[in-house]
């Protein structure tokens, strides 16, 4: 795997719970995530853009450091996906699936589930990488944070391709 090199002052260095690093080449992560515009589609690309209203403008290089494993890789442009999967009777609480506060923690934690590989198959740094990316930009509360993380944990332990025992 290609490592890459972090510049300490052009990048974005976030630490969450159980001292999890998150780092982005892009000091502004969320510059490069955009909605899908609607004007002009035809109808299967409307229906196509509604299912993955968001994409990402250009490369974005994460860099994940937890007990003592460094990860890399690169959600590459053109990448689209959903937004968060809240289910509707939690929007109340929690915000809608699409609202922008998720927008960074659901692309990141989206691209990891589709490519488990990135993080040798860590079911519970996935959840601990959303977590992270929910609370330093997305600014939810506590209540929220647990819910939200207990939710994604618990909804992963039903899919297949995630290491047994995480």
């Amino acid at each position: 795997m290609k490592n890459y090199n972090f510049e300490i002052n052009h990048d974005c260095l976030i630490v969450g719970r159980k001292n999890v690093i998150i780092r982005f080449d892009n000091p502004y992560p969320e510059s490069v995530l955009v909605d899908k515009s609607l004007v002009g589609l035809t109808n299967g690309e409307l229906k196509e853009a509604l299912k993955k209203p968001f994409f990402v403008t250009a490369n974005l290089m994460v860099k994940i450091e937890y007990e003592g494993h460094s990860y890399n890789f690169t959600i590459p442009k053109g990448y689209d996906w959903n937004g968060a999967n809240v289910p509707s009777f939690a929007w109340l609480i929690i915000g809608q699936a699409t609202e922008p506060r998720f927008k960074l923690a659901s692309c990141v934690h989206d691209y990891i589930c589709e490519h488990k590989g990135v993080i040798n198959y860590d079911r519970y740094l996935s959840t601990l990488i959303f977590e992270t990316l929910c609370e330093y930009f997305g600014r939810f509360n506590d209540v929220k944070r647990w819910a939200m993380f207990h939710s994604v944990d618990n909804f992963q332990k039903l899919q297949k391709g995630w290491k047994s025992g995480n």
